[in-house]
């Protein structure tokens, strides 16, 4: 084997691939080429004897990565690294967990709990601690509690620092909900990240054991590592400092869910003595793309700085299009598309309609489907989440894991065998008076004294049925338990007596079930054909891994899951302030720049065309029958694209409009007229309307965002400046309305 490493790569690139002296700092940025420098990089040690593969630990943020990095490797050195350990950061520590979970009080065979099985054991807790309160529901515990581990915060921690009502509930919730995870040998996804570092704090021959494993550390996207995540790598690394981080600060956007962009504009100071390389030739977009993308960037302060610049041609302007509400909008994109494949002969599948919020996609949806366009939403319901499939995925959890009490709850009276509530209650009772899991209960049920004979028999039955397939595992595949196991236990046979159409697709979904359960079983060694290794595969799942690029539909994402992406055209909508960036992030700088970040990240998707769209007026639901129509500002981000990048349209009878913020500014718009159809009055005997420019004696000058009737009088939502958002009442104010 010889690399053609040279002639491969760019100058910037091949440096970066061939440096080994200590600490790597590798700043790609977007179409830079990144996962081409990783892979010979790779590539590059292992052919000359650095590292064995066994030696590698290579981590990337989704599943649909490391395929592909690994089946690049394999082709590039023309051999097999089946050896190399490569995934995902909860790949990763799952398999050190299914290692060594014994040394933290684990079995081997635990359960990865998804968000609705948290939702669910959160529930069963709370209904137990007798907590009703209005205010606090599952969802909103089970985001404080995610991100309190992400935050590595114990929830000793929490409960010595609750200072609310609210907080001191959640902290007992918090206490007992850990409590059953154990009991249940069970893991949510961030304990499959803290886990491994309580592994690593108690046993140090365990740490340094991976310490010697892995002689060198790569890690992708590292500007979205979250605390947990920074750790780990740190620690891992820490004895031989062998380790290559690769990101881009100016696409770290997963802030709301914990990661933090200090771990990337910190690495230097981390690591003194690392080596820096900046990957700034982009090898996807056009010139004009590029150019407008980092003049959006720019404006952001927590940046190391790079510029990207392309050898392609300098390419057509954005277009932006300033439409009359969403429906207008969604009818743009539709003539977009037909457009751009009668000039062009494209396939659905090079468009993406990128948009903020979910929300969105329905005006989007409705005229795509008039319009007879195949379209694919990535984000919607999971396969995996639908209730017929979860059910049967129940079955197999139970399998390996017994302990799992979600899981057990979920079946035990499906399909119906009679074991109502009351029945249910009687063994957990028992459960809890003998201190022992559900499952045992369950086994024990002729012991129960306040249970029928009739009723232990169909406990005896569906635990003996149990039992006979959980002694199958160690000698059948995945796909062997899985085919016996539905047919079995009737979990087909409710759908397949009825006529219903759902019913139809239920069962289909059944099916699918089993032919992924089969390919899974032909695709892995035989060693790992296990319903365990599925079933850990199935619940690390996301959406991108589910996505086919192939599939001849235009395709329907939110701006966080397109990144990683790239389609030849690319429509991002709701270009407003208040939806883009959202309205909360408008008192806030960091959310701010967090904000820009995500548009840049939606900019830079596009390889040829850039179609940017607003809407004047948009309809949202605010508690009300039906939702209330707002006036819009167009997006501030679009006033910092420079106007020699861009062509405006506005393809209505409103007239221009103004950009806020802008430094080169059209001429102010004329009012709309008063019949269009706006819910509540948003001028009124005020004099205000959104989009004016007032100035308030000790705020200084501001613009308006919202106006909004209320028993006070005129409600005014007011930006004087970053981080300053106020509300107003108009009539106490002293407001003056004054030129720009």
């Amino acid at each position: 084997m010889a690399l053609n490493i040279s002639q491969d790569l760019n100058e910037v690139q091949y440096k970066a691939a061939t440096y080994f002296k200590g600490p790597v700092l590798i700043l790609a940025g977007a179409g830079s080429g990144k996962t081409r420098v990783l892979t010979y990089k790779i590539g590059y040690m292992l052919e000359k004897g650095i590292v064995r593969p066994y030696e590698v630990l290579a981590v990337t943020f989704t599943n649909k990565a490391a395929r592909e990095m690994k089946q690049r490797v394999e082709q590039l050195i023309k051999n097999p690294v089946d050896g190399m350990w490569i995934g995902t950061f909860h790949s990763i520590c799952a398999r050190i967990l299914r290692i060594e979970a014994d040394h933290i009080g684990y079995d081997r065979n635990f359960t990865i709990y998804d968000v609705d099985d948290q939702l669910r054991l959160l529930q069963q807790i709370m209904n137990g601690m007798g907590i009703v309160d209005q205010k606090l529901k599952p969802r909103g515990v089970q985001y404080v509690i995610s991100e309190s581990k992400n935050k590595l915060v114990s929830p000793a921690r929490f409960q010595e620092s609750a200072a609310s009502h609210a907080d001191r509930a959640i902290a007992r919730i918090y206490i007992a909900y850990e409590q059953a995870l154990r009991r249940n040998n069970a893991f949510d996804f961030d304990d499959l990240l803290i886990k491994p570092l309580d592994l690593f704090t108690r046993e140090k021959t365990i740490l340094e054991k991976y310490q010697q494993k892995f002689k060198y550390v790569l890690v992708d996207e590292y500007q979205d590592t979250n605390k947990a995540q920074y750790y780990l790598i740190k620690q891992l690394s820490s004895g031989h400092r062998q380790v290559c981080v690769v990101g881009d600060e100016d696409q770290s956007i997963y802030r709301w869910r914990g990661a933090d962009i200090e771990n990337i504009l910190s690495f230097e100071k981390d690591y003194p003595d690392c080596e820096v390389f900046r990957l700034e030739q982009n090898y996807r977009s056009t010139q004009n793309i590029l150019d407008a993308a980092n003049a959006v960037v720019a404006n952001n302060e927590k940046r190391l700085g790079k510029n990207l610049w392309s050898q392609k041609d300098s390419g057509a302007q954005l277009r932006v299009y300033g439409t009359v509400d969403e429906a207008a909008e969604a009818a743009q994109v539709l003539e977009i598309i037909n457009r751009e494949m009668f000039e062009k002969r494209l396939s659905y599948n090079d468009f993406a309609v990128l948009y903020r919020t979910n929300a969105q996609s329905r005006a989007l949806e409705d005229r795509l489907r008039r319009g007879q366009i195949p379209y694919n939403i990535v984000g919607g319901t999971r396969f995996y989440d639908r209730k017929e499939v979860k059910d049967v995925l129940a079955y197999l959890r139970v399998l390996v894991n017994p302990r799992d009490s979600v899981a057990l709850g979920r079946i035990v009276n499906y399909p119906t065998r009679g074991l109502g509530n009351v029945t249910l209650q009687k063994v957990e009772n028992y459960a809890q008076e003998e201190q022992i899991g559900f499952y045992d209960a369950l086994c024990a049920a002729d012991r129960i004294d306040a249970l029928s004979d009739a009723v232990r028999g169909r406990i005896k039955t569906f635990v003996d049925d149990l039992e006979a397939f959980r002694r199958r595992l160690p000698e059948s595949n995945a796909f062997e338990i899985a085919t016996e196991l539905v047919g079995h236990f009737g979990l087909r046979r409710e759908y397949t007596l009825s006529t219903l159409p759902e019913d139809e697709a239920r069962l289909e979904n059944i099916n699918e079930l089993l032919n992924s359960i089969a390919a899974f079983t032909e695709s892995a060694v035989p060693e790992e054909a296990t319903l365990e290794k599925y079933l850990e595969d199935v619940a690390l799942l996301t959406d991108i891994d589910r996505w086919d690029p192939n599939f001849s539909a235009v395709t329907l994402m939110t701006l966080h899951s397109a990144k990683g992406l790239e389609f030849p055209v690319v429509m991002i909508c709701g270009l407003e302030d208040g939806l883009f960036p959202l309205f909360r992030s408008l008192n806030d700088p960091d959310d701010l720049e967090e904000e820009r970040r995500l548009f840049y990240v939606g900019m830079t998707r596009a390889e040829e065309s850039l179609y940017l769209l607003w809407a004047r007026q948009r309809r949202r639901f605010t508690g009300r029958e039906s939702g209330m129509t707002f006036r819009s500002i167009v997006s501030r981000f679009l006033s910092e694209i420079p106007d020699r990048y861009k062509d405006e349209e506005n393809q209505n009878s409103y007239g221009g409009y103004r950009m806020a913020g802008s430094a080169s500014r059209k001429p102010a718009a004329k009012r709309p007229p008063r019949e269009l159809t706006y819910t509540p009055d948003l001028s009124g005997s005020s004099g205000f309307n959104i989009g004016d420019w007032v100035e308030h004696e000790q705020f200084g000058k501001g613009q308006v965002l919202g106006v909004e009737k209320s028993s006070a009088g005129t409600k005014l939502t007011i930006l004087f400046g970053p981080g300053k958002l106020k509300k107003l009442i108009s009539e106490y104010a002293n407001l003056t309305i004054v030129e720009e």
